[in-house]
């Protein structure tokens, strides 16, 4: 294999520690494979060499390269996993199997239940997931519980949440994925023997994707590479974006601070992209103030300039996207050469939608969740159906149960006794109590008043007259969740409903969005053709000739939740990796009004364009 000066100069490090600043599209699995290859050719036992990366499809592709390129069969080097391997170090010392392990599904059903018991009146589908997050922050860190605020739940509510879980699995001799690394950081630090047995076992470690590194996992390698510390590292700071999930990209920062005399290697030749799309990400990437500085350059001929483009609305900016995708297919560009990117998986509605519409197959790039089946979209229908009840005819308990305290109205969950509830019959459940009769009189002249509005009217109506934004509002504050959360769901919901005459159309369009999700949630794990659609976290590693970014936008990118220093320079290298996803083409589009209120561009937008002598703007 032909190697570039940087890449060949990587592969031929000799012993102690190495840091390899591969940026996008550099050929760092080829550095990887091709040092294992020349170790080996060196003289250093293959049984002595571990790779180790984050997922098991990177290990997989890692080894299967090593085994092509060496001729073998079966590989006597290590490849796998962090959990994998801390998981085999803990195995050969404890009596565990995989039967001890906790699974994620499993993790997050166990709680579900938990939280079901002690916030019982939660309503978010993805709580538990949002707790497992925080969860893994409190035991990466190694930080005492006491010490931790919430950002999900009340502190006390939190804190009553880990307890029950830790002795759940303490009472069930379960180990969850998290577990496996501190119980195998405990290991090291306590049992020497062990430790040193490991040492002598692996000698040369090299570590892929080391941006996104925990501080736990970071102790756990370091103290399996001493005493010599062949330590060889390949990452990118500039694409370190999981810092919700523990990562701190000041780990390869200091690198060569913690090993003094390690050697520094730039990948600085980028083979992906054109060098349109890197002066224009390099232009943004240069604001954030910690990292290593790069000179990356193209090794491909100059293509078309980034091309810039706002929109009136997101239906606009979305239609404008679908023809453009539409004309380069009848141009001769497959469409799984192509992607669409967005910050939150909730902004992708309208684009879906309009993709369905020009009748062009698509992919989930992951699993994007259907907005309509999100609790507060079930709440808005019950109101609808509700609404649709003439007086004479019942309604459903199930849907009075859902909208008859939000927002609060004092009623008694026993006021609404039968399968089916008419307006008499709450009448007569309080016709002793006047006060509650008015609130009776109230919710009927609502809910009436809702029969006669077309969707999107009676969607505001809910939501302002009614009084359910309101109550989304004191949700929120109750439950320690950013309101904004909550409140995009139901702008996507009201802008969902704006072009419909009736609620009937409007259901048949939810059934036909709900359904094309179901068929791509099927196909996921199997290979198909079509544009991908996904969030600039489920972009990383992936490469595509034309990417689409939306919604370029103050509030969405950088995301509203981002005010400190640390979190906007890690929204700006979100962008990046965005756009180091491109090959030749690479679309920005941002909007002036979302959910009928202006909204500014991102602040990104200048620093992108700062520099660049040849851009692609338009006004649409």
């Amino acid at each position: 294999m032909q190697y570039n000066s940087s890449q060949l100069k990587a592969i031929e490090h000799g012993d102690g520690p190495a840091l390899v600043l591969a940026g996008p599209g550099s050929g760092k699995t080829a550095v990887i494979t091709g040092r294992t290859v020349r170790l080996i050719q060196n003289g250093i036992s293959p049984s002595s060499i571990l790779v180790v990366t984050f997922t098991r499809a990177a290990a997989a592709e890692m080894k299967e390269r090593f085994l092509k390129m060496t001729g073998r069969s079966a590989s006597p080097v290590t490849f796998g996993t962090f959990h994998g391997i801390f998981y085999g170090i803990l195995k050969n010392t404890y009596r565990i199997s995989g039967s001890n392990i906790l699974a994620d599904a499993r993790a997050l059903q166990l709680l579900r239940e938990i939280l079901d018991h002690t916030c019982p009146d939660t309503q978010e589908a993805d709580l538990p997931s949002s707790v497992a997050r925080e969860i893994s922050q409190v035991k990466g860190s190694r930080m005492d519980i006491s010490h931790f605020y919430s950002g999900v739940l009340p502190t006390d509510a939190f804190r009553k949440v880990f307890r029950a879980y830790e002795n759940w699995k303490r009472d069930n001799r379960m180990l969850d994925f998290d577990d496996i690394i501190t119980r195998c950081y405990e290991l090291l630090t306590t049992r020497h023997d062990i430790l040193s047995l490991w040492q002598q076992k692996f000698r040369y470690i090299l570590v892929d994707e080391f941006q996104d590194i925990s501080p736990l996992q970071y102790e756990i390698i370091r103290l399996l590479a001493l005493p010599e510390n062949n330590l060889f590292i390949v990452g990118d700071d500039d694409q370190s974006i999981y810092r919700f999930r523990g990562a701190n990209p000041d780990l390869m920062l200091n690198f060569p601070k913690v090993y003094p005399g390690c050697q520094v290697i730039a990948l600085e030749e980028n083979y992906r992209s054109t060098p349109e799309i890197l002066k224009a990400s390099e232009n943004l990437i240069c604001h954030n103030r910690k990292r290593f500085r790069k000179n990356i350059l193209s090794s491909r001929p100059s293509g078309s300039p980034v091309s810039f483009e706002c929109f009136d609305n997101p239906r606009k900016e979305c239609v404008r996207m679908a023809q453009q995708i539409r004309e380069a297919h009848d141009g001769g560009v497959p469409y799984e050469e192509t992607a669409v990117l967005f910050r939150t998986n909730v902004g992708c509605r309208q684009a879906v939608e309009q993709l369905m519409a020009y009748q062009i197959p698509f992919r989930m790039g992951d699993v994007i969740p259907c907005v309509f089946d999100h609790w507060i979209a079930k709440d808005v229908m019950a109101y609808m159906d509700l609404g649709a009840m003439s007086r004479e005819r019942r309604g459903k308990r199930s849907d009075f149960l859902r909208v008859y305290n939000r927002p609060n109205r004092y009623f008694s969950r026993e006021a609404f006794y039968d399968p089916l509830v008419t307006y008499e019959s709450l009448y007569s459940y309080y016709e002793d109590k006047d006060w509650m009769v008015r609130r009776v009189d109230e919710l009927e002249t609502n809910l009436t008043m809702i029969r006669h509005l077309a969707p999107y009217g009676a969607l505001n109506y809910i939501r302002r007259e009614i009084g359910y934004e309101g109550y989304l509002r004191d949700y929120a504050m109750q439950r320690n969740i950013p309101p904004e959360d909550l409140l995009q769901v139901l702008d996507e919901l009201t802008e969902s409903a704006r072009n419909y005459r009736t609620c009937e159309e409007w259901k048949e369009s939810i059934e036909k969005y709900r359904e094309k999700l179901e068929q791509q949630r099927a196909l996921r794990s199997e290979e198909h053709s079509g544009v991908v659609v996904s969030t600039l976290h489920a972009s990383k590693g992936m490469e595509y000739d034309t990417v689409y970014i939306l919604d370029v936008n103050e509030g969405i990118i950088p995301y509203h939740k981002a005010v400190l220093d640390a979190d906007l320079e890690e929204e700006r290298r979100m962008l990046y990796v965005g756009m180091t996803r491109a090959r030749k083409d690479l679309y920005i589009y941002s909007v002036r009004e979302r959910y009928d209120k202006k909204i500014a561009p991102s602040r990104f937008l200048r620093e992108i364009e700062a520099g660049l002598t040849d851009t692609a703007r338009q006004q649409t």
